[in-house]
């Protein structure tokens, strides 16, 4: 054989191989082939937006499908590591060179395999594939509902709201709840194929906490999994808004009930002076079951002055704390009226209960609004108060007032007293100036020492005053007890002025008819009968109220007196109803104190 007959062969060969692509071995072959769709186009609509390809080998092989076609070519990814007998992918029209979508027109599909012995396939003829371009493709995610649109999610429940949606293309999809730019909660990642599937959500935050009432935006994250390398960042989808509306956001007060049964101070009054006399006052809290709290002292406004017990778990019981007279910072707490306050901590929801109970600060600084008086009306629906200390929050409603500690307004806010003993400041857009009539002047007082036996309606009745004023003129609390040799202000007696022009009350938040009798010095009936009033319904700020001058209460007949026993659900209004006579009768005729609870089995005499 002649070198050129050689060069020919081999010539001839190589040519072949080339024309003809198979493996070396002659073992491994390409068993099937399919395809989910002969045309498809980038997102789709009116056809596929990805096309499902399977290949299977005799042996196992790794590697990729070539699209040839309109100048163009990109590589369909089979599998790039693991050898494999069948190979399913699913890819949408994609060039992942030029990072676009792949241009219309027909596509020619061959395999470039290798099997584990590294023989090489190339160019398989596979079929061809046709890309048309869409008007109007889809969306990944559409025929999004969410059910319910407005959620109330509460304390402890099960219930969740439910949002169906379709897929239309493989992708891995979590569900994020975004409020005001961040997000709230993130649901598991779900690896999708197209159809319809449906999510979930409890209202919960990330934590496990339900969320707070507002509105809520419902998106989806996602990673379309059918391009040749799928995305590492996730993309997102608004799908609509859900409102959360009276949700359980702190634990229920009925549940801290249940947890939290009583607090109390052990004394009245804190006047840190250092005098070893009240310079600190203790309290206790008592615990139904096992729980975590923490415990706080709250001024008039609900504002913490300090935290007395750090947040640590307690078996049942009642156990003991002290407070020294200071804020958070160490400062000493202005004059007034302090509270318990106590947190409750389950998992990731928390809670508060505050209690009636007081201890009164003495021998600070005391908070007193412009002389004259001047106030300051909200006007806007809800307006959001800094208040002492600390700048805490608190919010008021429409109608509300304020007197002004100051005039000056300093970045926009006026300084307001919001309750007693607490400061605070509000914008001057949500306030107006209230122009009140001139109130009457203080009148010329006394002293007075408690002697054993005194109750605020007996002094009231001795100095011909009402309970209300004694209260006032004394910063006292109605509820707590006097004792013996407490120093009192009274009015001193002054002749009465003829009565000229009714008075008119404008009704405040807080008031009921008995403090509004007692302010006056008039009668609950009485009210009731100048301004024609149900006395079972409630008063609503801004009610003007015509005051009666007081009236004359009539002596009792002599007459063999009634005898009431009081029974479960009685009050004095129920009382004077039932035998056609009025309370301040009932309560002189049996030396009641108004301000203390009537019990079961009680005797009262009731009046002619």
């Amino acid at each position: 054989m002649t070198t050129k007959f050689i060069k020919l062969f081999l010539l001839f060969f190589l040519a072949a191989a080339v024309s003809f692509p198979q493996f070396a071995s002659a073992m491994v072959e390409v068993t099937s082939f399919s395809q989910s769709a002969g045309t498809v186009a980038f997102q789709g609509n009116s056809v596929p937006g990805y096309v499902t390809f399977e290949l299977k080998t005799s042996e196992p092989t790794r590697g990729h499908i070539l699209a040839v076609g309109n100048g163009v070519q990109t590589q369909i990814n089979l599998s790039s590591t693991d050898f494999k007998t069948v190979h399913k992918v699913d890819w949408v029209p994609w060039d992942d060179t030029k990072k676009a979508p792949l241009p219309p027109g027909e596509y020619q599909l061959k395999a470039y395999l290798s099997d584990q012995g590294y023989n090489q396939m190339q160019g398989y003829p596979l079929g061809k594939l046709t890309v048309v371009a869409e008007t109007n493709p889809k969306p990944l995610i559409d025929q999004v509902t969410i059910n319910p649109s407005v959620f109330s999610p509460k304390y402890g429940g099960s219930e969740s709201m439910e949002i169906p949606f379709n897929l239309n293309r493989p992708a891995e999809v979590q569900l994020s709840i975004w409020q005001n730019g961040a997000e709230v909660f993130a649901g598991i990642k779900m690896k999708l194929m197209p159809g319809s599937h449906s999510v979930s959500w409890n209202g919960t935050d990330k934590s496990g906490r339900v969320v707070a009432d507002g509105t809520y935006d419902v998106n989806f994250n996602y990673i379309e999994t059918a391009y040749n390398y799928p995305a590492t960042r996730q993309s997102a989808q608004k799908v609509g808004t859900v409102t959360i509306k009276d949700a359980d956001y702190n634990i229920p007060l009925w549940r801290m009930k249940h947890v939290v049964t009583d607090a109390a101070f052990t004394s009245e009054v804190i006047s840190p002076d250092g005098d070893g006399v009240n310079d600190t006052v203790n309290g206790q809290i008592t615990l139904a079951e096992p729980a975590k709290v923490s415990v706080y002292i709250a001024n008039a406004a609900g504002a913490h002055m300090n935290n007395v017990v750090t947040a640590q778990t307690f078996q049942p019981g009642t156990y003991t704390f002290t407070w020294d007279g200071t804020d958070f910072n160490g400062g000493k707490a202005v004059n007034g009226s302090y509270f318990i306050r106590v947190m409750v901590i389950e998992g990731a929801n928390t809670g508060y209960i505050s209690f009636t109970d007081s201890v009164r600060f003495e021998g600070g600084y005391e908070l007193k609004p412009l002389q004259p008086e001047k106030r300051v009306r909200v006007i806007s629906d809800t307006a959001k108060l800094s208040v002492y200390p600390m700048g805490q929050g608190y919010t008021a409603i429409k109608g509300d007032t304020f007197p002004l500690i100051s005039e000056t307004i300093e970045n926009g806010r006026y300084e307001v007293l919001v309750k007693e003993g607490v400061s605070g400041t509000i914008n001057v857009s949500d306030v107006e100036l209230v122009t009140e009539p001139a109130q009457p002047t203080a009148p010329n007082t006394m002293d007075y020492t408690v002697a054993s036996g005194d109750t605020l309606w007996k002094i009231a009745a001795k100095f011909s005053t009402t309970i209300s004023e004694i209260v006032t003129l004394n910063h006292l609390d109605p509820n707590k007890y006097l004792y013996i040799g407490q120093k009192l202000k009274v009015p001193a007696p002054s002749a009465p002025e003829p009565a000229t022009q009714p008075v008119i009350h404008s009704v405040q938040t807080g008031d009921t008819l008995w403090k509004i009798a007692q302010k006056y010095g008039t009668t609950i009936d009485a009210i009731v009968k100048a301004n024609d009033l149900d006395p079972a319904k409630y008063l609503y700020i801004g009610q003007k109220l015509t005051i009666p001058s007081s009236p004359a209460i009539p002596e009792p007949p002599a007459a063999q007196p009634v005898i009431h026993t009081v029974v479960s659900g009685d009050t004095l209004w129920k009382i004077s109803s039932k035998y056609g006579t009025s309370i301040d009768a009932i309560v002189k005729a049996n030396n009641l104190d108004p301000a203390k609870y009537l019990y079961i089995g009680q005797k009262l005499t009731i009046p002619q």
